[in-house]
């Protein structure tokens, strides 16, 4: 039996954040660009051309939404969205005190 389960691994905020697809309820946008209402079937922002590695999702999903994604984006690794933005402000809260 397959399921979908969180599994936590360090990643690299850097790669995700030029490699993001953000998909909203209609449409995504890319977090490299901001560029916002991209087609949900697109491998590749058509503005900055950033190949979309990663998806995230501003709401809560259930498995048939990620059954469908993974459909359409095999290769796309899916990640916690808000799990991304701690780890956003977290990386920038250490950069200011570093300053």
């Amino acid at each position: 039996m397959k399921a979908f389960l969180r599994i936590w691994q360090e990643a690299d905020i850097k790669d995700i954040e030029q490699h993001l697809m953000v998909v909203g309820e209609l449409s995504a946008e890319c977090y490299h660009c901001h560029a916002i209402g991209l087609d949900l079937n697109l491998d590749a922002c058509p503005q900055c051309r950033a190949f979309f590695k990663y998806v995230g999702f501003r709401r809560k999903v259930d498995a048939n939404v990620l059954i469908r994604f993974c459909q359409k984006h095999p290769r796309c690794s899916f990640i916690d969205f808000e799990d991304f933005k701690k780890a956003l402000s977290k990386d920038g809260a250490r950069k200011l005190l570093d300053m």
